[in-house]
């Protein structure tokens, strides 16, 4: 019986959807956009990800180049998907500001 409620519990923590509903073809860079690390990066990495990416989690995200780095990745668990950050607190629009972001090389 244990073993039985124990499986469903990880099946179901495994497929439950995390899309966020932002596909990749959604995250663009546009031409007049104006999110730069100090306007925007340094703040929402501060507020979202630090409390776990500074040296408990990897990739440690303390720099903008550590950032720029994994940028694919930042997309795959913090934009198109809510498995980051662990709360799910991040609202779509916040979401989609990253994306941007991201999308514009993370300047």
């Amino acid at each position: 019986m244990i073993r039985t409620v124990l499986h469903a519990a990880v099946f179901t923590a495994c497929t439950a959807d995390t899309s966020t509903g932002i596909t990749a073809s959604d995250i663009t860079c546009p031409t007049d956009s104006t999110l730069t690390y100090a306007s925007f990066g340094a703040a929402f990495l501060a507020d979202n990800c630090l409390a776990c990416h500074t040296s408990k989690e990897r990739p440690a995200l303390t720099t903008q180049g550590a950032v720029q780095a994994n940028k694919a990745s930042i997309n795959a668990v913090a934009v198109t998907s809510s498995q980051l950050p662990q709360d799910a607190s991040l609202a779509i629009e916040e979401r989609k500001l990253l994306g941007e972001w991201l999308a514009c090389g993370a300047p």
